[in-house]
């Protein structure tokens, strides 16, 4: 489940994609992404390595928004199937993930 209020942003979902390797300034991180109408959303699962999940329990995903982009706000390149983001200061990298058609 996604903790994020999409009907109160205007927004729908045009791609998910979860378990994305996403390289912020030489940083990587394993996050989920959303592609909307009107952001690129990141979100992390805080279920994964819950102590629940090794005692036979199943804790099921829960998403809380790490970042959010607004799309008119990027600058894209694509370079071998990956999104590189210019945003602000930074650079994220989206491995495996050509973002142009999304935009």
């Amino acid at each position: 489940m996604y903790n994020y209020d999409f009907k109160e942003n205007n927004e729908t979902t045009i791609l998910e994609k979860e378990n994305s390797i996403i390289e912020i300034d030489g940083n990587d991180y394993n996050l989920s992404v959303l592609i909307t109408n009107k952001n690129i959303l990141f979100f992390k699962n805080v279920n994964i390595g819950n102590v629940l999940n090794t005692r036979g329990m199943y804790m099921p995903p829960e998403y809380l928004l790490e970042f959010k982009i607004p799309k008119d706000q990027i600058k894209l390149k694509i370079e071998n199937n990956n999104s590189i983001i210019k945003y602000l200061d930074s650079e994220i990298v989206i491995y495996n993930l050509d973002l142009k058609d999304f935009m």
